[in-house]
């Protein structure tokens, strides 16, 4: 499955989604009934990317009632947060995947509403925006301890598009209160990201520990970059444009209090906008499997198989360990990187210079930081009629890093316990042959060790096999998701980007995304997409 996932995951990078279904559709995910929500989102995914939006809406609703039934029905709130993926076992999808979900459903809803004129679409839309976050309610409630991942960006400021577009009164008061709740986020959790914070790890590391406390976190340890700046100002826009719009008495004191930019408080003035831009770029990284170390001498105690047991108490926890070690080589090599703030109890703990077995953990590979962009907007004359920052609204990448990251610190006691006595199972049956052929032979320390390095090395291998980490993940998942908004007269233009080169600007377009018809009437979304380099 993993080459037919790799060929799939390259078919899709290079926009060929007819091939990347094609190979989907002959891969071993389809018939493994332990991946059906992964086959579903995956499925949905590649049929909207070939604007197939009533497959995409079947798979994708399909996810949503394998996520309920996963967590809601199936499990205790407590079960489902303490749920940790094996690879043979069922894949729930990460809680970053669970959430997204939501958004390509509504997604999908929306394109085939601008593509039927179904207002019941629309409206299905904004019950899924709703759903979404209700499943974040349900993720705080069941949560035994505090995540940094309880809410998402995209869930209030795309979740605003569709609540302003609906056509329900009161929507637009309920979109105006999204919005002030993703600047709030920003100003919080958005440090926890390199994208928005030069001091991201420091400043996670005291939110964790203050989160522990009922504290916020510490905002000297928040230096904000280019692409904090960005969003803040595409977001007080929104706050601003729209208080104008429905609570004109409120609109001076809500600039006093925001403080808002003359680029900001200019493009308000000229008036509503009509067209708003939503860009996916590039994919998720890759979950890998990353190694970890654990003690065994505190496994020990947890060893259940009676002649083992019987064994260690004979000769004692200390033998056991002094013999992996010096006859076995059962010496730590190496640990995954602690990567940010996660790692500060029991992973460090346990992980000691002692006898020690190894195994692995699924984490995100390395996240690279996605560059800072200005997209252009052309006329059918070739001509630029504007062009602005384009904002990173979502930055999947890291948010799946600490995600997971939390998820080893859940899940690392308990596994590393698991492999670490079965390990202790296969040594007690080193050290019995190591024993019978070194006794009454003085010269035969040798062909002793080699035997019982022989009977161990062979356990071992099997323990690998049973222990792999889990891999499986929505490997087509946009790396970032970027947002903008603008004012456009009726016609045809093309969207194009350039990256910027440090502080510079740039002037002109670079790449072509593709094209949009700006009509006469209200405000339409657009979504493009960009594979990036």
């Amino acid at each position: 499955m993993k080459d037919q996932m790799k060929d799939y995951r390259e078919a899709y990078q290079s926009l060929d989604y007819e091939k990347a279904q094609a190979i989907l559709e002959k891969s071993a995910l389809k018939e493994d009934k332990k991946s059906s929500l992964l086959w579903h989102m995956e499925m949905g995914t590649v049929a909207l990317s070939r604007n197939d939006e009533d497959n995409a809406i079947i798979h994708f609703q399909t996810s949503l009632d394998l996520i309920d039934k996963l967590y809601t029905k199936r499990l205790s709130s407590k079960a489902a947060s303490l749920l940790i993926n094996d690879a043979s076992d069922v894949f729930y999808g990460a809680s970053y995947e669970r959430s997204y979900a939501h958004y390509f459903l509504a997604k999908s809803y929306y394109a085939r509403f601008l593509k039927k004129g179904v207002k019941l679409d629309l409206q299905a839309a904004r019950a899924t925006i709703l759903a979404w976050d209700t499943y974040f309610t349900e993720l705080q409630r069941s949560a035994t301890s505090k995540t940094l991942y309880h809410t998402d960006l995209m869930l209030k400021v795309f979740g605003g598009q569709i609540h302003e577009i609906s056509d329900i009164r009161n929507d637009d008061q309920i979109a105006l209160q999204l919005y002030k709740d993703a600047y709030k986020i920003l100003d919080a959790e958005g440090g926890v990201f390199a994208l928005f914070n030069k001091k991201n790890i420091e400043y996670t590391r005291s939110f964790e520990e203050n989160l522990k406390k009922g504290k916020g976190p510490d905002q000297k340890l928040y230096e904000k970059t280019h692409a904090y700046n960005d969003l803040k100002d595409f977001l007080q826009f929104k706050i601003l444009s729209l208080t104008k719009e429905i609570r004109s008495g409120d609109y001076d004191n809500q600039v006093k209090v925001l403080k808002p930019s003359k680029v900001v408080t200019n493009k308000v003035a000229l008036g509503p906008t009509n067209v708003v831009v939503v860009l996916e770029e590039g994919m998720i990284p890759q979950k890998v499997g990353k190694p970890f170390n654990f003690g065994i001498k505190g496994a020990v105690n947890s060893v259940s198989n009676p002649a083992a047991k019987t064994f260690i108490a004979t000769v004692g926890t200390e033998f056991v360990t002094a013999f992996a070690m010096n006859k076995l080589g059962m010496i730590p090599e190496r640990t995954a990187n602690a990567g940010s703030f996660i790692f500060a109890h029991d992973v460090t703990k346990l992980a000691v210079q002692e006898a020690a077995v190894e195994f692995e953990l699924p984490m995100i590979d390395n996240v690279p930081l996605v560059q800072r962009q200005e997209v252009f907007f052309l006329n059918e004359k070739g001509v630029v009629v504007h062009h602005s920052p384009l904002p990173v609204v979502s930055e999947n990448g890291d948010i799946a890093r600490i995600v997971l990251e939390e998820d080893v610190v859940a899940r690392y006691v308990k596994t590393g316990t698991r492999v670490a006595v079965r390990h202790i199972v296969a040594i007690v049956a080193a050290m019995k042959v190591y024993q019978s052929l070194k006794q009454g032979n003085g010269d035969g320390d040798f062909l002793a060790k080699t035997a019982a390095m022989a009977t161990y090395v062979g356990a071992s291998k099997g323990i690998a096999a049973l222990e792999k980490a889990d891999t499986r993940h929505w490997t087509t998942l946009p790396q970032a998701l970027r947002m903008t908004e603008v004012k456009l007269p009726p016609g045809n233009y093309q969207v194009a980007i350039a990256t910027y080169a440090g502080e510079m600007v740039p002037t002109a377009p670079a790449k072509i995304l593709g094209n949009i018809q700006v009509s006469k009437s209200g405000k339409t979304i657009h979504h493009l997409r960009f594979q990036s380099p």
